[in-house]
């Protein structure tokens, strides 16, 4: 698998719906319907993050992004390594993942 460059979403505007359907989705897929709390914030490089918080969870924090096929994709930072198997899905239903080295790949 070769690495890929996903973009930083700096333009939040309209999109926060589909983001937290995209971070519902990943924790739905791991522990089934959860309560989700959500705070959309600028990371320090200029992009959009978004913290979600599971009851009895410590937060996750999801860094906002665009695929370069241009669909939209939520990808936890730090990626835990319990979901790097599957990954997690972007809105055009590519499948995203990172590495043990921290490089961004598609899921196969």
């Amino acid at each position: 698998m070769s690495d890929v460059v996903l973009e930083q979403i700096t333009e939040l505007a309209g999109q926060q719906s589909l983001f937290r359907e995209l971070v519902r989705a990943a924790f739905e897929q791991r522990l089934g319907a959860v309560a989700i709390e959500f705070d959309f914030h600028k990371g320090w490089n200029g992009g959009w993050r978004c913290r979600a918080t599971v009851a009895g969870k410590a937060p996750l924090e999801f860094a906002l992004l665009r695929t370069p096929a241009g669909g939209l994709v939520a990808l936890p930072v730090p990626f835990p390594a319990g979901w790097r198997r599957y990954g997690v899905k972007a809105s055009d239903g590519t499948g995203w993942t990172v590495d043990d080295a921290g490089v961004v790949t598609a899921v196969v």
